[in-house]
């Protein structure tokens, strides 16, 4: 029988199968090859073991899970505040593992949202933009026929999302701590949760934050920085002559703020190269 893991806890792992839920071991088999299956992966199973994974075609470690179709990524506009850093971490990273990127700006009811409208403006050009409250049913279309997760920094709503996708799951929610600014983490493993005909996960702590990709992955994981016709195909739109991205950026075409994490991004790689070295 085939299905998919959606849910692992203490070595159990619940695996979707035939419309029902199948809590099921591995086999020891897994452990001598050092594999671990993870949640989103297809597996086949045969009494309450799972005997075979199929190859993934993604694998995120942190968060743990595996054949992501999309991400929605979520900024808050307050509570906490606006973190383009971190907008623009997790869109390289989401486009570095070839994830499709849905952006979800939320808490739009708290704030004057045109004071963002030039951001909002730029990220629409680039992905789908959805403001919260509101757009819950076209967020659902998304889901379906998807494996999604939810990314973003503690508290800019990724459990209250989940929530207004389907009320029945009832998930943890944490409001932010006035002396602190931030929230706790609320979700202390990945599960799938089925949403309408797909699948979400809401993603412990920040998500996917890592750069593990080389320069040249980074430069292409900005796409608007990509297919610019700067003078050296190898351009990493810092330092080189006849680079259009400084240009663009130079003349608004670009958004400054995005160019300046860009230029961060690449200091972080290099420093951890030196490391390395």
């Amino acid at each position: 029988m085939q299905g998919r893991i959606v849910k692992l806890v203490s070595g159990d792992y619940t695996v979707y199968a035939n419309n029902e839920y199948i809590v099921c071991k591995p086999l020891g088999i897994f452990r001598h090859k050092n594999i671990s299956p993870k949640v989103g992966d297809l597996v086949t199973i045969e009494n309450n073991m799972i005997i075979d994974i199929e190859e993934r075609k993604n694998d995120l470690i942190r968060p743990s899970i595996c054949n992501v179709d999309k991400v929605f990524i979520l900024t808050s506009f307050v509570k906490p505040d606006v973190n383009l850093n971190l907008l623009d971490r997790l869109i390289s990273v989401a486009e570095w593992e070839n994830i499709n990127i849905i952006l979800v700006f939320t808490k739009s009811d708290l704030i004057d949202v045109e004071k963002y409208r030039k951001e909002i403006d730029y990220y629409q050009n680039l992905y789908p933009v959805y403001l919260m409250p509101g757009n819950i049913e076209e967020i659902k279309k998304e889901i379906d026929n998807n494996i999604c997760v939810v990314a973003g920094q503690t508290g800019v709503g990724k459990s209250t999302l989940i929530n207004k996708l389907d009320p029945s799951l009832d998930l943890k929610t944490q409001e932010i701590s006035l002396a602190l600014g931030r929230g706790k983490h609320t979700t202390r493993h990945v599960e799938l949760h089925k949403i309408g005909k797909g699948w979400i996960a809401d993603t412990p702590g920040f998500g996917i934050t890592n750069l593990e990709m080389d320069l040249l992955a980074l430069s292409h994981s900005f796409i608007d920085f990509f297919n610019v016709d700067c003078k050296f195909t190898t351009c990493l739109h810092v330092a080189e002559p006849g680079c259009v991205v400084k240009e663009k950026v130079d003349n608004g075409e670009i958004l400054k703020s995005r160019y300046e994490n860009y230029l961060l991004f690449v200091d972080e790689i290099k420093s951890r190269k030196r490391s390395w070295e």
